[in-house]
């Protein structure tokens, strides 16, 4: 019992993404994790769907750095390195990526200003830092904010509030009556692959009308404006106008 007290007082202050930093959102006992794809990879086979950066996609499992992983769309496994995705928690908490894959992530559609996530620092191993873009006009940037951490463990942005847990950092800054500088939206939201494009009405085709003005005379003029079958080469909207036209003009005629 001494033993294991003494290795609990001295346990590092600073968390590691398997420590309890967070109220996990992902069922007990599911080992299939939610991953993205950090960057473009190609198949080998030609029948298989590529994987693209940000893409959504699902570990199954792990074996001397490759992991088997599946799209949430496409339904294929593929066999890749673990440096190409990032294990994903609660939505927002991305393993081993850089300040640039949180950027290249953010900036993609369909995120917009406030869309973040919290990743471990670069400059400062063990700590974590919150990236979140923030547009303006037509300028769009990614933020990158230093989440301070004290000896008891708590995390904090400012030092007018403390969170104990990430989850609830990312619960208050998340609140929009907050009036806080960070001010966040949702979690970096990820993309499949397959995503159908959106359904756009076909086209309507419009035919090219072989009526040459310069050879119709005044009659044959006059007769395509009192035909009334669909095969007339006037359409209804000219028909009318040049109908009042006519009228006009032979009007001006009689007129003395």
């Amino acid at each position: 019992m001494g033993c294991l007290t003494s290795r609990l007082l001295h346990r590092s202050a600073v968390h590691r993404l398997e420590d309890p930093v967070l109220i996990s959102d992902e069922a007990p006992g599911n080992h299939m994790y939610t991953a993205v794809a950090l960057c473009n990879f190609s198949p080998r086979r030609s029948d298989e769907h590529t994987i693209l950066l940000g893409d959504r996609l699902h570990i199954i499992s792990e074996d001397n750095g490759m992991l088997t992983v599946r799209s949430t769309s496409t339904g294929p496994e593929f066999f890749i390195p673990h440096n190409y995705v990032s294990k994903v928690h609660n939505r927002w908490l991305f393993e081993r990526i850089t300040r640039k894959n949180a950027e290249q992530l953010l900036m993609l559609p369909p995120n917009y200003s406030g869309c973040f996530l919290i990743r471990e620092s670069q400059s400062r191993p063990g700590s974590y830092s919150l990236s979140m873009r923030q547009d303006g006009g037509h300028v769009h940037n990614v933020k990158h904010y230093r989440i301070h951490q004290l000896h008891n463990g708590w995390f904090y942005i400012h030092q007018s509030h403390y969170f104990s847990t990430l989850t609830q950092l990312v619960d208050y800054y998340s609140r929009s009556s907050n009036g806080t500088y960070c001010q966040l939206t949702e979690p970096c939201l990820l993309h499949n692959s397959s995503t159908a494009v959106a359904h756009r009405p076909t086209p309507v085709t419009i035919q090219r009308s072989s009526l040459n003005w310069r050879d119709l005379s005044r009659s044959m003029v006059q007769s395509q404006l009192n035909g009334s079958n669909q095969e007339s080469l006037v359409s209804e909207g000219l028909r009318e106008t040049m109908k009042a036209y006519f009228y006009v003009t032979e009007s001006s005629e009689c007129e003395d």
